[in-house]
């Protein structure tokens, strides 16, 4: 990523040159610098500074192309690629001659996934006339590169400590009343079954790899998440998920199919193993809505659990998504409905209909990002579940949400840390259950 960056701004620099002055006119405000170094920072470690100063003088440039040129290539040396090509496309649309930016803002695409669009842009910017020698030969592997000749691959660990209040997700309760042919019956339940809350280590790594293949995309992505209780090792989790996708135009859009796999462990015995395929559907741009894209998608999982066999089951289902963004925000919110189909015909509860109302909200806060994810899902079972517990149908509905907090520290660190608290409630009193958890650490961003 650096020789992107130091060769377009270096290229930057001779097309900026001309266009600041045509750009110092008596209306820039006059915090506004007349001109910006051609190269971020030689020292990785300024970086984050200069970043900072740099948007503070947002509002006085807000018209001006060397600026926002600028701040996008600070932002490529700060892995955020999202908001450099935003800031990037800003100085293009001001000056679109910025050769040197058209090719950081094609680098940009590029670290998005988006590399179709990044050798459409780069193969433009390599038939001009004033293209230096040795950026020529920088083009030609970059291209070779985007075009599918090599894979690019992202990942980063978070190590975090903190606690929860409930860590065996065990129902609030401390009587559970049984109805039998002589009447209800109040029973204690066993310590082990009540909420137990302590301190735990969380570690999550999460990674990814994507290359282009004939006309689209192949991607794949996994997650592993520990988390361990010094107090109640029983309670121990280690969950794993993977998945790899193949998306291409078509319909005007993109359209793609992904394969999942889900693996989850507590206290090292198998709990829960799921496998399952989705179709995709990006919308056309030109039935976005501003700065919003729009997703489609319908599959179906099969959903295994090794403890408890009759409770295997295969849900179908549909989703929708529209994420928009901006130089500041993102919002993300979608909606997913399906069903759970039972493997057994006595599994307790018949058929699950199942719907969740997803948000996703994120916003800069200088170098820092805050983001908020609410999740608020129901699940309806078909058929009454035990004689015992009523004889009713069950009725779950859960709410979670998560405040999230990341701040750059020096090169690839980060400090991150999130409060979480999780509220599900039911007509039956053994499904209720109540988790509150906060957790800091540090987070490292490969490159």
């Amino acid at each position: 990523m650096t020789g992107i960056v130091l060769l377009g701004v270096a290229l930057g620099g001779g097309a900026i040159g001309p266009a600041l002055a045509v750009d110092s006119d008596p209306a820039a405000t006059a915090t506004c610098p007349a001109a910006f170094p051609a190269q971020p920072p030689a020292l990785p470690a300024d970086r984050p500074a200069e970043l900072v100063r740099i948007e503070g003088l947002a509002e006085a440039c807000r018209d001006r192309a060397g600026y926002f040129a600028y701040l996008g290539v600070l932002m490529l040396t700060q892995q955020r690629p999202q908001e450099a090509a935003l800031a990037l496309e800003k100085a293009l649309l001001l000056n679109p001659e910025l050769a040197g930016t058209q090719l950081d803002y094609a680098q940009a695409l590029a670290e998005l996934g988006d590399l179709a669009s990044a050798v459409s842009l780069a193969d433009e910017v390599s038939q001009r006339p004033d293209i230096p020698l040795a950026l020529q030969a920088w083009l030609s592997t970059n291209l070779d590169a985007w075009r599918g000749d090599s894979w690019r691959a992202d990942w980063s660990i978070d190590v975090l400590a903190g606690g929860e209040s409930n860590l065996n997700s065990a129902p609030g309760i401390r009587f559970l009343t049984l109805t039998v042919p002589g009447g209800s019956v109040p029973f204690e339940l066993a310590a082990s079954a009540k909420p137990r809350s302590g301190g735990a280590l969380r570690t999550i790594l999460v990674g990814s790899a994507v290359r282009s293949l004939g006309r689209g995309l192949l991607l794949f992505a996994g997650e592993f998440t520990a988390r361990n209780s010094p107090s109640h090792s029983d309670t121990n989790q280690r969950l794993v998920s993977a998945n790899a996708a193949y998306v291409q135009p078509a319909l005007g859009g993109q359209l793609g199919v992904r394969v999942v796999q889900t693996r989850l462990w507590i206290g090292n015995e198998p709990t829960y193993n799921s496998s399952g395929w989705r179709l995709l559907y990006h919308l056309p741009e030109s039935l976005s809505l501003g700065p919003c894209g729009n997703r489609l998608g319908y599959g179906a999982e099969s959903l295994d659990f090794p403890g408890a066999s009759l409770q295997a089951g295969r849900y179908t289902g549909a989703e929708a998504w529209l994420s928009c963004r901006s130089e500041d925000w993102q919002v993300d919110f979608g909606l997913q409905d399906g069903n759970d189909r039972p493997s057994h015909a006595t599994r307790p509860g018949g058929a699950q209909r199942r719907s969740d109302l997803i948000l996703g909200v994120a916003r800069k806060l200088g170098a820092a990002t805050l983001s908020l994810w609410v999740q608020r899902g129901r699940a309806t079972d078909e058929l009454p579940y035990s004689p015992l517990l009523g004889d009713q149908a069950r009725r779950m509905d859960r709410l979670t949400s998560r405040l999230f907090y990341e701040h750059p520290v020096v090169n690839q660190w980060s400090i991150v840390g999130y409060a979480e608290t999780t509220s599900q409630k039911s007509n039956i009193d053994l499904f209720k259950m109540d988790n509150n958890a906060i957790y800091f650490g540090l987070r490292w961003r490969g490159l």
